[in-house]
């Protein structure tokens, strides 16, 4: 079983929800972690520190289109990824239906309210 992460908020942009999404990311078991997520500067050399794989968007703000669901259906079948956790509910959860992974999970920070 593997997770695919998909969020705009993971490091190295700052913050407390991206350093809530990576500190998850980071405590799952080897080899169970795949993130998809928005661009930052310096994110090539984070990412290249990660112990997990990193897909980066070509933009800084991953929206729930259809290039991105494209996008993420391609890294979930690639890396065999089941399940799909949303770093944040909104926008991105909105991509849950068209992964059609067998688990969607969402986080919500307040924001989303």
């Amino acid at each position: 079983m593997r997770t695919l992460v998909v969020t705009n908020d993971f490091p190295p942009r700052p913050g407390g929800i991206q350093a809530f999404v990576h500190s998850l990311a980071v405590r799952q078991p080897a080899g169970e972690v795949v993130v998809y997520a928005s661009t930052h500067d310096g994110a090539a050399a984070f990412d290249a520190a990660q112990p997990f794989p990193v897909v980066r968007h070509p933009t800084g703000l991953l929206l729930p289109t259809p290039g991105a669901l494209r996008r993420a259906r391609d890294i979930a079948r690639i890396e065999g990824c089941d399940r799909v956790w949303f770093g944040a509910a909104a926008p991105l959860g909105l991509l849950a239906h068209g992964l059609d992974l067998a688990r969607s999970v969402a986080s919500t920070h307040g924001h989303e309210v």
